[in-house]
């Protein structure tokens, strides 16, 4: 092994020394004014790349001193990745048959006028699948191709709907039916403790040193746990809609463009009276935009040595009055979703709660 690479096979490394001494024997005539270096016989996969291509490709001055120069160490590359893998081309780069394929299907993207980041984008994608299918040996098929994706579900759901629109795609192509139905995993909801959040707001209270505002941002956490509004609705709150009298808020054009009224205690109405006292109507309650608001939580979460985030507040708003027993439609209509099984996610079952039910068996 070379550089953790498999040397070239003696006959091809031969085929490639011999077409090199043409090449520059041609072009002898030449060679002070090319300042182009000659190239010594490559002894790995690395150097036998850059060696081969940097004679062939197009601004090449030998291209044109050798008939058929390309096609030729073309042909010298083509074998050398049938033979320096035992078989099987390199990583990320599938055998001939699965190249051809390849080819042939992004040949027919490009007579379709699809853009050059489409087809690079759907070329880099196959690839790797193609080169999954090879290590594992296993065919190029529907089953194959849904167990690939199988890999991605970590990854956001559309991300994994566009790598299943490739693959479809692609199969399609060379007359395979594949109809896979990508659903959204189901994750099991964060249980946010208590403690925690309480270790947050302890940290905040210490930064009086700090150029911030200490009322400000225990503010905001305190409305972010006792309403459950999302991230933007807390960056986007104005003064204006603080309704200091009745002691709620009012999120203006939250998701999916829905307004709605949270009732507040006395004791976060009393709070964020502080705060208005000094802003103006049209002001951000909190000072801060959607960005910036979710930095500045996972910043003071890591001074604080806890895994919090914005969301995290919602959960535990959502959590705590399902526990307390609260309606799941009322919880519905306080979080802003739409349907009931959203809010069904956010919920979820503690230790105690399965010590409880176990408790009423005896």
């Amino acid at each position: 092994m070379i550089n953790g690479r498999r040397p070239w096979n003696a006959e091809i490394k031969a085929r490639y020394e011999e077409l090199s001494a043409t090449t520059f024997a041609t072009t002898s005539q030449n060679r002070e004014s090319l300042a182009f270096p000659i190239p010594s016989a490559p002894n790995s996969h690395n150097t036998a790349y850059t060696g081969t291509k940097n004679l062939y490709n197009n601004r090449s001055p030998y291209r044109g001193a050798v008939p058929h120069l390309g096609e030729r160490f073309n042909g010298i590359e083509e074998d050398y990745e049938q033979t320096a893998f035992g078989g099987k081309r390199s990583p990320h780069h599938p055998p001939i048959s699965h190249e051809k394929a390849l080819n042939d299907y992004l040949l027919s993207l490009k007579n379709r006028g699809l853009s050059d980041n489409y087809i690079e984008t759907t070329k880099n994608f196959l690839r790797h699948y193609l080169s999954w299918v090879v290590t594992n040996t296993v065919t190029t098929s529907p089953e194959s191709a849904e167990k690939y994706l199988s890999k991605s579900n970590h990854l956001k759901l559309n991300s994994r709907k566009r790598y299943a629109d490739y693959l479809r795609k692609f199969l399609e192509f060379h007359g395979m039916t594949f109809d896979i139905k990508i659903k959204r995993p189901q994750i099991l909801p964060e249980i946010v403790n208590e403690a925690d959040i309480e270790k947050l707001k302890d940290a905040i209270t210490k930064a009086s040193s700090w150029k911030i505002s200490v009322t400000t941002h225990l503010a905001l956490i305190e409305t972010a746990v006792k309403t459950g509004m999302r991230r933007a609705e807390l960056a986007d709150l104005r003064v204006r809609d603080v309704d200091l009298e009745r002691c709620r808020v009012k999120v203006v054009a939250g998701k999916g463009n829905k307004d709605r009224v949270i009732p507040i205690g006395a004791e976060l109405c009393q709070m964020l009276a502080g705060v208005c006292a000094e802003l103006g109507e049209d002001e951000r309650v909190f000072g801060m935009n959607k960005h910036s608001l979710g930095v500045w939580v996972r910043r003071w979460a890591g001074k604080a040595g806890v895994k919090l985030h914005t969301h995290s507040f919602r959960h535990y708003f959502a959590s705590t009055l399902a526990t307390r027993g609260v309606n799941l439609r009322v919880i519905q209509e306080l979080l802003g979703h739409s349907s009931l099984a959203t809010t069904q996610v956010y919920l979820s079952v503690t230790a105690d709660h399965l010590e409880d039910a176990i408790q009423l068996l005896e």
